[in-house]
């Protein structure tokens, strides 16, 4: 049995650097965050061979003492906390004072820093944790710091590191966050002496979402703010149509510092749930302002998790801020023709294989100044990328944090028999006739076969929003009417052009909502079986049923279990009357078992009433009576996301008048 025995001094900085520097990217972050800590308002980066072989930071911040320099080397040797208790209120990006202790460890590092009250300054030398002699250094006021040779000393960890276009990319990724957490500091980088950024301070935060993620982003993008409080997240959330399809584009912020979090990122595609298709995710930049001793910075040796004490209130605050955002904006896409063909559908450049995506025209050429793409393949270079005051779109939107206005209260959402008609002419003409529409009948009027006869209810209709989003109102001067295309769709005319609307997906977000309202008030109604259905399911399906039972039957679908593979059927509710119950079933079956994971409760509810709206709904191919037609529109009016269907396919899709006098060449 070996003894034990303690490690070199040198090994333990290995160990230590080992968990802390992972690549050039990790040593950029931890220089660029010393830099902040030290009140710098520029920092200049260069990069050679994307890091590996040179990364030289200069800043302009308050320096460092010549007697502290070789301080700076010593493990655990920090200025910026003096006590155990000052770990709980941390307002510093570092804390722990080993990052230059590690750096030097796997590198040849010096350090040369001048005080801006002292006439000079001194540089240190450090090779592999061996300290040189503290020297005289005559340079400009701020700190300089040059790491050479990364990983010399460790050749098997060196081995590891990826390309050198793929490290610089991670240096331009934490340049990024830096950038974007602190949206008054000048920030350059260069890499084999070519400019890549060039950030002045006074680009706003807008316009560095411009810079590094282009122009289409940043006019996508809504302010939100939740006002004034100990607890307050700020930033700019995309509209649905500026989705992505991987979460690349979701930045949160926390007192200044990136951060990764999976609750948070569960509650921003639950504020967009119902808006975004299965596998498509928003584009966010979310910054937290809370209390430093109410949020754990000290979990995660890179710092790129926290934890807050009060992880559900911060839950809660991003998701309804963003959904008190998102009911402010017209949400209806824009129906814009592909340039150089005819109006139609297409695949868009982010969209997977087999998913239909709207068309939308290609963005402008990339300038020399935005432009991502490759130019020099030798020096695997993007061209530079400076803010020279990017034309901006004529929406007016707010230029900093600092903008932000405060949103009013949430409205509430009701779903009942009354209806204003201040809303536009769909609503006044269709409060005057209510024709019976067979197709969209709300409940059977017929008792089923085996069934207890039940009296029909009342069409439910929503009332007045206390605070609607704004909507697109039907011009007064024509008719509330549509004329239906293929079966399928219903073409209108509006103030603001022609409205092209899916039947389908507008029906299925009708049942969605009064199947909501309905559970949520108490009020749905239930038809039961006077003889239970029996339903024959595979094992695995019957079992998933079951385990959803409590849901199901909070849906008006109550099953249980008759022995074997075989589900009893009871009851289903009376608002899908016109579909079979067990078809509405296995369509809820079919869902259940395409999930990989059991999602929460609420999360189950809406997927089972999405999946019942949807098998409920009538389809493209049905033909619609006019007073059906007419019907289907005031029920839209009385929608309160009309815009999108409960799974995040678009309902309607507007052509606006500017853009079809400009395709008839009146413009």
């Amino acid at each position: 049995m070996p003894r034990i025995h303690q490690l070199p001094p040198d090994v333990v900085t290995k160990i230590a650097a080992g968990e802390v520097i992972e690549r050039p990217a990790s040593v950029v972050r931890e220089l660029l965050e010393n830099s902040i800590d030290a009140g710098a308002s520029r920092i200049d980066i260069d990069l050679e061979a994307g890091g590996t072989e040179l990364i030289r930071v200069v800043d302009n911040g308050c320096g460092i003492e010549p007697e502290d320099l070789p301080l700076a080397f010593a493990p655990h040797a920090t200025s910026k906390l003096r006590s155990a208790d000052d770990l709980f209120r941390i307002g510093t990006l570092g804390f722990r004072g080993e990052a230059l202790a590690s750096i030097a460890g796997v590198g040849q590092v010096m350090l040369q820093s001048r005080p801006p009250q002292s006439s000079s300054g001194a540089e240190l030398k450090c090779d592999g944790g061996v300290l040189g002699p503290v020297k005289p250094w005559n340079g400009s006021p701020g700190t300089r710091i040059e790491v050479k040779h990364l990983f010399y000393n460790v050749p098997v960890r060196k081995k590891f590191l990826k390309s050198v276009a793929t490290e610089l990319g991670h240096v331009c990724e934490t340049v990024t966050r830096i950038a974007l957490a602190n949206p008054t500091l000048h920030l350059t980088l260069r890499h084999n002496g070519r400019l890549v950024y060039d950030i002045p301070a006074t680009a706003s935060l807008l316009d560095r979402i411009a810079l590094f993620f282009t122009a289409e982003v940043r006019d996508a993008l809504y302010d939100i703010d939740s006002g004034d409080g100990p607890l307050r997240v700020r930033g700019f959330i995309a509209d649905p149509q500026c989705d992505r399809g991987n979460a690349k584009l979701q930045y949160f912020f926390v007192n200044g510092r990136w951060f990764r979090d999976r609750s948070l990122a569960h509650a921003l595609q639950e504020s967009y749930r119902g808006l975004l298709m299965s596998g498509r995710y928003a584009v966010a930049f979310l910054f937290l302002t809370i209390p430093p001793e109410q949020v754990d910075v000290n979990v995660h040796p890179t710092k790129a998790e926290v934890r807050f004490q009060e992880n559900s209130l911060v839950y809660s605050l991003v998701c309804s801020t963003i959904k008190r955002r998102l009911l402010r904006e017209n949400l209806i896409p824009q129906l814009t023709p592909l340039q150089g063909h005819a109006v139609g559908f297409g695949l868009s450049e982010t969209a997977e294989a087999g998913e239909p995506r709207i068309a939308t025209a290609p963005p402008p050429e990339p300038t020399s100044q935005t432009s991502l793409s490759l130019t020099d393949r030798d020096e695997i270079l993007p061209p530079a990328r400076t803010w020279d005051h990017p034309t901006r779109s004529s929406t007016p939107r707010p230029s900093s944090l600092s903008d932000f206005s405060t949103l009013s209260e949430f409205p509430a959402v009701s779903f009942d028999t009354s209806r204003s008609a201040d809303r536009g002419s769909v609503a006044e003409n269709s409060s005057q006739v209510r024709p019976t529409a067979p197709l969209l009948a709300v409940a059977a009027t017929t008792p089923r076969p085996g069934s207890q006869p039940v009296q029909p209810p009342t069409p439910a209709l929503p009332q007045p929003r206390s605070e609607s989003a704004p909507s697109v109102e039907l011009s007064e001067t024509v008719a509330p009417t549509a004329i239906q295309l293929y079966d399928s769709y219903l073409v209108l005319e509006t103030a603001e052009g022609m409205l092209v609307i899916d039947q389908h997906a507008l029906h299925e977000r009708i049942l969605y909502e009064q199947l909501r309202c309905r559970i949520r008030d108490g009020q749905l109604e239930v038809q039961r079986l006077l003889i239970p259905e029996p339903i024959d399911l595979p094992a695995e399906q019957a079992a998933l049923v079951l385990e959803a039972a409590e849901a199901l039957r909070e849906l008006g679908l109550e099953v249980s279990d008759f022995g074997g593979n075989t589900i009893l059927l009871s009851s289903y509710p009376t608002l899908l009357g016109r579909k079979p119950p067990h078809e509405i079933l296995r369509g809820v079956v079919d869902h259940l078992i395409t999930q990989e994971r059991p999602p929460t409760k609420e999360a189950l509810l809406h997927l089972l009433m999405a999946t019942m709206a949807c098998k409920a709904a009538i389809k493209a191919g049905d033909k619609l009576a006019p007073e059906e037609i007419a019907y289907l529109l005031h029920l839209r009016e009385m929608a309160e996301h009309s815009h999108h269907c409960p799974h995040g396919r678009p309902t309607s899709l507007l052509f606006s008048r500017a853009e079809l006098d400009r395709q008839f060449r009146r413009t």
